[in-house]
């Protein structure tokens, strides 16, 4: 109980911070600058599905089943993985400079940025599996909150940190620190001649399971990283600065949900579906469930509110001039997370198809709709595309988990 709560006050603390952090940008940097910083977010984490090929969906499951004696060969079979799809991926991504969609004077450092913040994610999914929830926490804590305090109280005592090439250098930095903080527990493992035991076979079964998994992912990535491109390329730099913004306030719920919540009760579902004990499966998605609602109201009121309250006082009108997109914004994320409580039940249940397919239909349908859309209306097409698509996944994933739950309470 006292982890829990330890968990979620940090949780909490570090939604505060992305919370302040993305108003200290729309304070201190014009809004052109702040719809920069959403595109190389949003394209950083959305290359790092690539380097990581979903192969965690496969790995953590693996892990999970076997004792730690086996850890340290099959990881070190992963960080070979790894290393080759950053030697095919990070080359790829020069295209996005070449095609002028991001400045080249950011090029090395988005590189950077895709590596570290792959390892430290892939290192706090590890950390969950092996239920060490806090330590996760933490990680998120310092690559999310610590160097964005940091980088707020550089720009507010000098004017000079006020440039993106030193936004990026803080987030380097955090992100590399979350690394050697959260590593810990790995060195105790045995790694004696781990990686002169590469097990090729077992990469080639985690990529198997994997591919199907990464489309999935993709799609969903793919409805949160085109829209800035989309947004921007109907509404300009400066409009995408304040959607950039509100996007900011309405991930950083979805970060709350994954570490505050969903990390509490999905390896119980994984372990109790693993050992065949549906009661005890059965109560910890009950949990999960209504756990999800309470704490998706709160957010959401509280997003609201402080939306409502904060933008009006920014020097920058754009801000306050765009509050129903806000409102708007902040309905689509949260049906993108009222479709994560069936998801993790699909997930742990091993109905891995049935997610490719909500996903996959979520991303064809919000496509569908922002291209009609476009033609009436340039300012809302994208949010309500947006909204289209995550209700249509949100919808079919709920309909596939209710056919699965029955099926698996079924005496």
């Amino acid at each position: 109980m006292k982890t829990r709560l330890l968990n979620l006050s940090l949780r909490a603390l570090t939604l505060a911070v992305k919370f302040a952090f993305i108003l200290s940008l729309a304070v201190f940097l014009p809004p052109e600058q702040v719809g920069l910083y959403g595109l190389i977010t949003v394209t950083v984490f959305y290359s790092i599905y690539f380097v990581g090929f979903e192969f965690y969906t496969f790995s953590t499951r693996d892990l999970v089943a076997r004792p730690p004696s086996e850890w340290s060969r099959l990881l070190s079979s992963q960080l070979v993985f790894f290393g080759l799809m950053y030697v095919v991926v990070l080359p790829a991504t020069s295209v996005l400079f070449w095609l002028e969609m991001l400045p080249w004077s950011v090029m090395s450092a988005f590189v950077v940025l895709v590596v570290l913040e792959h390892l430290s994610t892939e290192l706090m999914r590890l950390l969950v599996a092996i239920e060490k929830p806090l330590l996760a926490t933490l990680i998120i804590f310092i690559k999310q909150a610590l160097w964005a305090i940091c980088f707020t109280v550089a720009m507010w005592l000098n004017p000079e940190f006020r440039t993106i090439s030193d936004l990026l250098l803080f987030w380097m930095a955090g992100t590399f620190v979350s690394i050697l903080v959260g590593v810990g527990p790995l060195w105790m493992l045995d790694w004696k001649g781990a990686f002169s035991k590469i097990d090729w076979r077992w990469i080639k079964s985690g990529v198997v399971v994997a591919i199907p998994l990464l489309v999935s992912s993709v799609a969903v990535r793919s409805l949160f990283t085109f829209d800035r491109y989309a947004f921007e390329a109907l509404n300009g730099l400066e409009l995408l600065g304040a959607y950039s913004v509100y996007m900011g306030v309405a991930s950083a719920m979805l970060s709350f949900m994954e570490s505050g919540v969903f990390v509490f009760y999905y390896p119980r579902m994984m372990k109790a579906y693993k050992e065949d004990d549906m009661a005890a499966f059965e109560r910890a998605y009950k949990q999960l469930a209504r756990q999800s609602i309470l704490w998706l109201a709160v957010l959401m009121s509280g997003a609201a509110v402080a939306g409502a309250v904060i933008f009006p006082l920014l020097e920058e009108p754009v801000y306050a001039e765009n509050l129903l997109l806000f409102g708007a914004v902040i309905v689509a994320v949260a049906i993108f997370i009222g479709g994560y409580v069936f998801q993790y039940g699909l997930y742990t249940t091993t109905r891995d198809r049935s997610i490719i397919v909500a996903n996959v239909a979520g991303l064809v349908i919000a496509a569908l709709a922002l291209f009609i859309l476009a033609s009436y209306t340039s300012y809302w097409a994208v949010t309500m595309s947006m909204l289209i698509g995550s209700g249509v996944a949100t919808l079919i994933k709920y309909r596939k988990w209710i056919m699965t739950r029955k099926e698996l309470l079924l005496p």
